[in-house]
């Protein structure tokens, strides 16, 4: 979750032409807008990301065994410990397939702005700890939306910009044309920086230390299905 303190956030006229994602309340799914395709369609997201670290996660919660987050599964993954995750989501395939879509928008949106290999996992890091790349439509903490948990009360902009996958994932980067809340590029050393401390730096998460543990994850996401990712500007 981030804490920044400032932030004004203005919604640029081509979003509201392009469309958001309007939340329904109870839910959290991933984004539909125009910009998903670009990162991989459903079939292909479906063949690679089969939901087995999610599947026998709502086993052992009692629920359905779909491999995709619905509305319980996203509360319990919301409520699990950190140990249980770590046991969840080893590879991507345990991911879903709406979060491994929403994965790969997150390394397509750095490619087309130029982010090094490096800030594509830090990226994924921070979206793997926050959410596990459930594109939350309602507030999970206070008001953090979206699969950064960013809070349009601390200035990460519009709920329909954060719940917009691309657009999170711009401001995430740095390279949003709108908002003043520093972003990855604009963490002066962050290229030589720690990954987790970098996370943290754009954050400003209570749970400082937590984003670390993502990084093997992150780096083995981004090489499986970074190759077959086209940028999205």
């Amino acid at each position: 979750m981030s804490t920044h303190l400032t932030r004004p956030a203005v919604l640029a006229a081509s979003l509201v032409a392009a469309g958001t994602l309007l939340a329904v309340p109870g839910t959290a799914q991933a984004s539909s807008t125009p910009h998903t395709s670009a990162s991989g369609s459903a079939a292909e997201a479906s063949a690679r990301g089969s939901g087995v670290g999610l599947k026998k996660f709502q086993e052992r919660h009692g629920l359905p065994r779909t491999g995709s987050v619905d509305r319980a599964t996203a509360k319990a993954l919301g409520q699990a410990s950190e140990a249980e995750l770590h046991q969840t989501f080893t590879t991507a395939a345990d991911l879903g397939p709406e979060e491994l879509a929403n994965a790969r928008t997150v390394i397509g949106v750095g490619k087309g702005a130029g982010i090094p290999e490096q800030g594509q996992v830090i990226a994924l890091m921070t979206a793997m700890q926050e959410s596990k790349f459930v594109n939350y439509l309602t507030p999970v903490d206070h008001d953090s939306l979206g699969i950064f948990q960013q809070r349009p009360s601390t200035g990460w902009g519009t709920p329909e910009q954060i719940t917009d996958v691309p657009t999170s994932s711009k401001s995430f980067y740095g390279v949003a044309d709108f908002g003043t809340n520093p972003g990855l590029i604009q963490i002066e050393g962050w290229e030589t920086m720690p990954p987790g401390d970098v996370c943290q730096a754009v954050q400003v998460s209570a749970y400082p230390d937590r984003y670390a543990q993502w990084e093997q994850f992150a780096r083995d996401l981004l090489a499986q299905e970074g190759p077959t990712v086209p940028p999205i500007p």
